[in-house]
């Protein structure tokens, strides 16, 4: 009994891999998010149609209950996103957890992911990274986010709607500065891809020039460079007022003085005095 994890194109339908197609021509059944989209994507592949399993976010116990015991008749099945790779901020999880505890052999077939192309193309490094899904909306756990990106050494990737784009730029410029490198990824392998990287200001700057770019589906990536920070003027003030002002009020000062993150040198200083 196997079940496969089958990725779709993200834009360009040229991505489609060979064995994507052998997969799906010879499994007896499809679980996808949305029916009409995977409907879509095989009539225009010409692959003919398939019986399909509709399962999203908000599927039950019962629902995952119904495709397990497809299995019962011998049959073999495949989970296939309405863009990507099934599984990255994709419905999907629960589903292959309950067929592995019911001994269904899983088979995840490698191929296009937005995060990964996004990733190889924004000039970032790429030997350390962490993806994060969506941006959260709420402004509280945003900042939260950002304030962790701070404290990490490789590229954090994020997606993000054309809506909240410009808005996330702005408070992601207000928290970590110029002390980052950053890249917008447009509309991946679609006619209208595109890159911006720099200085948040500086893709702000393109964006609030050209509003008509702000249309389709972003990919946005982060560096911060810790290296570049230099900490002694930090320090020194931290050293001289260890002993008089709480530590995150220090942290606060240096950081109104040196431009370092603050939430960074918070746990910088908590390093220092043995607290943390």
């Amino acid at each position: 009994m196997n079940f496969y994890i089958i990725p779709s194109p993200i834009g360009n339908l040229d991505d489609i891999t060979i064995r994507a197609i052998n997969v799906i021509k010879k499994v007896d059944f499809l679980v996808a998010e949305n029916k009409v989209t995977t409907l879509k994507l095989l009539n225009k592949l010409k692959l003919g149609r398939k019986k399909i399993f509709t399962y999203s976010d908000h599927s039950t116990v019962a629902d995952r209950n119904n495709i397990i015991s497809q299995f019962d008749k011998g049959i073999s099945g495949g989970l296939i996103s309405d863009a990507g790779t099934p599984l990255i901020s994709d419905p999907g999880y629960k589903l292959v957890s309950d067929l592995i505890l019911n001994n269904v052999n899983i088979i995840s077939l490698p191929g296009p992911t937005a995060l990964i192309t996004a990733l190889a193309g924004s000039g970032l490094p790429t030997d350390k990274f962490q993806f994060h899904g969506f941006l959260p909306k709420k402004n509280k756990e945003l900042v939260t986010t950002l304030n962790e990106c701070s404290n990490f050494s490789g590229t954090s990737i994020f997606f993000e709607t054309p809506h909240r784009l410009m808005a996330s730029l702005e408070l992601i410029d207000q928290i970590l500065g110029s002390k980052i490198h950053l890249c917008v990824a447009k509309e991946l392998t679609k006619i209208h891809e595109n890159f911006f990287r720099g200085t948040t200001k500086e893709v702000l700057k393109i964006f609030n020039e050209k509003k008509e770019l702000i249309k389709g589906e972003f990919v946005l990536l982060i560096n911060f460079d810790e290296k570049e920070c230099d900490y002694s003027n930090a320090d020194k003030l931290f050293e001289n007022l260890e002993s008089k002002v709480s530590i995150r009020d220090i942290s606060k000062l240096a950081s109104d003085l040196t431009g370092i993150n603050k939430n960074l040198l918070y746990k910088r200083f908590l390093s220092f005095s043995g607290k943390s």
